[in-house]
């Protein structure tokens, strides 16, 4: 569980998989994780991570671009899953 501290932004990404950087941002905000400078520099540690892909936007403005997540945020989602799964009582 070394990303464990990135897992509200994952989880977060992993919800509004595909929205553009700007809705991204401004959700990250919504759930507080920081102001508008903070939150774009979490996309591009998760991105440095190899946890989000920017992609090329696909909408009428091409200069918007897309996050997805990749395979391995969906591992450390799912670790953080089996992880709680075996603190159930």
């Amino acid at each position: 569980m070394k990303h464990l501290v990135l897992t509200p932004a994952l989880l977060i990404a992993a919800q509004h998989n595909a929205s553009s950087i700007s809705n991204l941002v401004m959700t990250y905000r919504l759930h507080g994780l920081g102001g508008d400078r903070a939150c774009r520099k979490l996309i591009r540690q998760l991105e440095q991570l190899q946890l989000l892909q920017v992609q090329a936007g696909e909408r009428e403005d091409r200069r918007e671009k897309s996050v997805h997540i990749t395979a391995e945020s969906r591992a450390v989602l799912q670790e953080l899953y089996r992880q709680l799964e075996q603190l159930k009582v």
